[in-house]
């Protein structure tokens, strides 16, 4: 999934606990649980628009940091104020997985093979099966729809 997905699926469980530590814990474990789905994004290695890895994923990166900040605005403007905490601390949460395997993929410290191998098993889980990029956005764009939908909801 885009981080955009994983930030508002964290702000979604965020609503439900005054606790930030545990609205982190769940949009931790809403980003495992949804990467289990197939979400079509797992290309953006290959996109031909930048010539290194390194470029396409920092490009892939400043496009998802725009769709969160877009998520985070929307959320301050419609969401009660009073369950900021956790939406933040949920967003936070349901964004570093991805922050902490991007970390590894930019700066290849060993210290992390372990995690980036077991978040890379983790997308195969339900299926091995890949999905184009446009069938990916038929997933994620009313999934993300839903999920602040809910967050402003409660």
């Amino acid at each position: 999934m885009y981080i955009t997905v994983h930030a508002a699926a964290g702000a979604a469980i965020g609503t439900f606990t005054a606790n930030p530590l545990l609205a982190f814990a769940g949009g931790f474990i809403s980003h495992l649980i949804l990467d289990m789905i197939p979400h079509g994004d797992e290309r953006i290695k290959k996109w031909k628009l930048f010539r290194t890895v390194t470029m396409r994923i920092t490009a892939a990166a400043a496009l998802d940091f725009a769709g969160v900040i877009a998520v985070l605005l929307f959320l301050v403007n419609n969401a009660d104020v009073a369950l900021m905490p956790g939406i933040l601390a949920g967003m936070a949460g349901g964004v570093a997985p991805d922050a902490l395997w991007g970390f590894h993929e930019l700066t290849g410290t060993p210290l992390l093979n372990w995690y980036r191998a077991w978040h890379s098993k983790g997308h195969d889980v339900i299926t091995k099966k890949k999905i184009t990029m446009m069938q990916g956005f038929m997933v994620q764009i009313p999934l993300l729809i839903l999920l602040l939908w809910f967050a402003v909801s409660r």
